[in-house]
């Protein structure tokens, strides 16, 4: 009895340190999105919906249309870098903060992640 109360604590342990870090994969991708002008590597991190806020768009848009304007987002302002300024946990969300310098200016970009999937994206001029 011993023996399957060890091997069952064990097996949840497992599947505890999997899903938390299965979680934690999408930060260094969405970054390494940004920091290339890659959408296709932040769009696989987004939700069905997500709440966009970029330039003129203020609305929720479906993952496609989120990827086509991130993607005309990146044609007219080509990345040089981004640097995360804050991240942070929240009950079961994730959150960062950070500047991306493109060849147009800085804008602040906000994510917020909850299921492993990006919920909210903001991308603001720096002067907003």
């Amino acid at each position: 009895m011993k023996n399957l109360k060890y091997v069952l604590s064990l097996i949840a342990l497992v599947f505890a340190l999997a899903l938390y870090a299965q979680r934690m994969d999408a930060i260094p991708d969405i970054v390494a999105g940004f920091n290339s002008g890659y959408s296709d590597a932040i769009a696989e991190h987004l939700n069905d919906n997500v709440e966009l806020v970029i330039k003129n768009a203020n609305n929720v848009f479906t993952k496609q249309q989120t990827k086509t304007i991130l993607n005309d987002f990146f044609k007219k302002n080509p990345p040089l870098r981004f640097s995360i300024m804050h991240r942070g946990d929240k009950e079961n969300a994730q959150f960062v903060i950070g500047n991306l310098e493109t060849t147009n200016g800085t804008y602040r970009v906000y994510f917020l992640i909850k299921k492993n999937l990006v919920q909210q994206l903001r991308i603001e001029g720096s002067n907003d």
